[in-house]
Protein backbone atom coordinates (compact mmCIF):
# COMPACT_ATOMS: atom_id res chain seq x y z
CA UNK A 1 0.00 0.00 0.00
CA UNK A 2 1.42 3.54 -0.87
CA UNK A 3 0.20 6.59 0.78
CA UNK A 4 0.44 9.73 -0.55
CA UNK A 5 0.36 13.70 0.68
CA UNK A 6 -1.24 15.76 -1.24
CA UNK A 7 -1.45 19.10 -1.55
CA UNK A 8 -4.54 20.63 -3.95
CA UNK A 9 -4.70 24.05 -5.46
CA UNK A 10 -8.07 25.37 -6.54
CA UNK A 11 -9.21 28.86 -6.95
CA UNK A 12 -10.66 28.77 -3.44
CA UNK A 13 -7.43 27.65 -1.58
CA UNK A 14 -5.42 24.87 -1.13
CA UNK A 15 -6.33 22.08 0.79
CA UNK A 16 -4.81 18.99 2.11
CA UNK A 17 -5.77 15.10 0.87
CA UNK A 18 -3.98 11.38 1.67
CA UNK A 19 -4.18 8.70 -1.29
CA UNK A 20 -4.09 5.33 -0.32
CA UNK A 21 -3.26 3.14 -3.16
CA UNK A 22 -2.98 -0.18 -3.96
CA UNK A 23 -0.89 -0.50 -6.69
CA UNK A 24 -0.38 -4.45 -6.69
CA UNK A 25 -3.57 -4.91 -7.24
CA UNK A 26 -4.78 -5.55 -10.76
CA UNK A 27 -6.59 -3.00 -11.54
CA UNK A 28 -4.65 -0.47 -9.11
CA UNK A 29 -7.34 0.41 -6.31
CA UNK A 30 -7.25 3.64 -3.98
CA UNK A 31 -8.73 5.80 -1.64
CA UNK A 32 -8.84 9.69 -1.47
CA UNK A 33 -9.08 11.19 2.00
CA UNK A 34 -9.54 14.99 3.09
CA UNK A 35 -11.22 16.58 6.19
CA UNK A 36 -14.36 16.54 4.96
CA UNK A 37 -14.59 12.61 4.03
CA UNK A 38 -13.22 9.79 1.78
CA UNK A 39 -14.08 8.34 -1.20
CA UNK A 40 -13.10 5.63 -3.66
CA UNK A 41 -10.50 6.58 -6.44
CA UNK A 42 -12.77 6.09 -9.50
CA UNK A 43 -10.99 5.32 -12.65
CA UNK A 44 -7.68 4.95 -11.30
CA UNK A 45 -5.12 4.65 -14.20
CA UNK A 46 -1.51 4.32 -12.65
CA UNK A 47 1.67 3.48 -15.06
CA UNK A 48 5.39 3.64 -14.88
CA UNK A 49 4.95 7.80 -14.99
CA UNK A 50 1.56 9.11 -14.94
CA UNK A 51 -1.38 8.79 -12.68
CA UNK A 52 -5.11 9.80 -13.85
CA UNK A 53 -8.56 8.90 -11.52
CA UNK A 54 -11.68 10.53 -10.39
CA UNK A 55 -13.70 11.44 -7.39
CA UNK A 56 -17.02 12.69 -5.90
CA UNK A 57 -17.00 15.19 -3.42
CA UNK A 58 -20.16 16.53 -1.57
CA UNK A 59 -18.84 19.59 0.09
CA UNK A 60 -18.46 22.42 -0.64
CA UNK A 61 -21.18 21.33 -3.36
CA UNK A 62 -21.47 17.96 -5.40
CA UNK A 63 -19.37 17.83 -8.09
CA UNK A 64 -16.90 15.30 -9.93
CA UNK A 65 -13.03 15.95 -9.35
CA UNK A 66 -10.80 14.99 -12.24
CA UNK A 67 -6.54 14.49 -11.99
CA UNK A 68 -4.07 13.69 -14.10
CA UNK A 69 -0.72 13.97 -13.83
CA UNK A 70 2.93 12.67 -13.30
CA UNK A 71 4.91 10.95 -10.84
CA UNK A 72 7.91 9.28 -9.99
CA UNK A 73 9.14 7.02 -6.93
CA UNK A 74 8.88 10.01 -4.19
CA UNK A 75 6.83 13.57 -5.58
CA UNK A 76 3.60 13.16 -7.86
CA UNK A 77 2.13 16.85 -9.45
CA UNK A 78 -0.71 17.71 -11.73
CA UNK A 79 -3.85 19.14 -12.87
CA UNK A 80 -7.24 18.46 -11.29
CA UNK A 81 -10.62 19.79 -12.67
CA UNK A 82 -13.26 20.49 -10.53
CA UNK A 83 -16.40 19.60 -12.56
CA UNK A 84 -17.69 22.21 -14.98
CA UNK A 85 -16.73 24.99 -12.55
CA UNK A 86 -12.63 25.21 -12.73
CA UNK A 87 -9.66 23.86 -12.94
CA UNK A 88 -6.48 23.77 -9.98
CA UNK A 89 -3.26 21.42 -9.67
CA UNK A 90 -2.21 19.24 -7.05
CA UNK A 91 1.39 17.89 -5.76
CA UNK A 92 2.55 15.30 -3.59
CA UNK A 93 5.15 13.47 -1.70
CA UNK A 94 4.90 9.71 -1.13
CA UNK A 95 4.51 9.38 2.80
Amino acid sequence: MQVWKIAITSPTGTFDATLNIDAESSPPVGEMRAKNGSGPMNDLKLNSDTIEWATKIERPMPMKLAFKGEHDAQEMSGTVKFGIFASGTFSGVLA
